[in-house]
């Protein structure tokens, strides 16, 4: 093999060792393959491609069990929210973490009653751990627009001076929030359609506009993996 190769080979590996990298590489994976089911023409082919995201996306939903910890100590380390650049960034980064705390629970509950261990209502529960993630992107929508505000006003005060790498960061720093932005967006519109019927678009998309809005959301994630990989290095 050559050195492209194992280099590319020991990326993807290094990324496969994380939790949230094998995370990003079954979700794609998940939606990829919905998206080609919906357009084959084969019905055998299409429902061994549904079979295997149903598969995937019931892995992610195992391991999201034991995301509870880490979601604590990730809070308790963000606190109040004193190293964001303003105060409305640590309000709302804040409360998504409060929201994305209370998301856990509900989906173990979701879970339980979906697997038949506890006797409770799965609809309600399901419904309710999708409105908390609505909820959650949301609020971090709103946390990146307003991230993006700042870049820009700084973009300006930097435009005047002569630290070219001081606005060359910027710039690279502005690009991935604006992936941000763009992958949050297609996971808030794939969110409000897992919602019941009668909520703004719920339940009025597509198999195969889910399947590419979350495929496009998945390579975006990767890329910004990948992408944060080779900025630490």
């Amino acid at each position: 093999m050559n050195k492209l190769g194992n280099f590319v080979l020991n990326d993807v590996c290094d990324v496969l060792d994380t939790y949230r990298g094998r995370d990003k590489f079954i979700r794609t994976l998940c939606y990829t393959s919905k998206l080609i089911g919906s357009f084959s023409s084969d019905e055998l082919f299409t429902k061994r491609c549904q079979i295997f995201s149903s598969q995937m996306s019931a892995t992610r939903a195992v391991l999201r069990l034991f995301d509870d910890l880490p979601m604590l100590k990730y809070s308790l380390q963000y606190g109040f929210g004193k190293q964001e650049p303003d105060p409305f960034m640590a309000s709302i980064g804040l409360v998504a973490n409060i929201v994305d705390q209370l998301y856990f629970p509900v989906d173990k509950i979701a879970w339980l009653a979906d697997m038949k261990l506890i006797h409770v209502q799965n609809n309600i529960w399901d419904t309710a751990s999708t409105a908390i993630y609505v909820l959650s992107l949301y609020l971090n929508i709103l946390r990146t627009i307003r991230y993006l505000n700042i870049l820009h006003n700084h973009k300006e005060c930097l435009s005047g001076e002569c630290d070219k790498s001081a606005l060359m960061k910027l710039l690279v720093t502005q690009q991935t929030e604006y992936l941000t932005f763009i992958r949050l967006s297609l996971d808030l519109v794939h969110a409000v359609n897992c919602l019941p019927p009668g909520f703004l678009w719920s339940s009025k998309l597509q198999s195969w506009q889910v399947g590419l809005i979350g495929t496009v959301s998945s390579f975006l994630g990767l890329y910004q993996l990948f992408a944060k990989k080779y900025k630490s290095e």
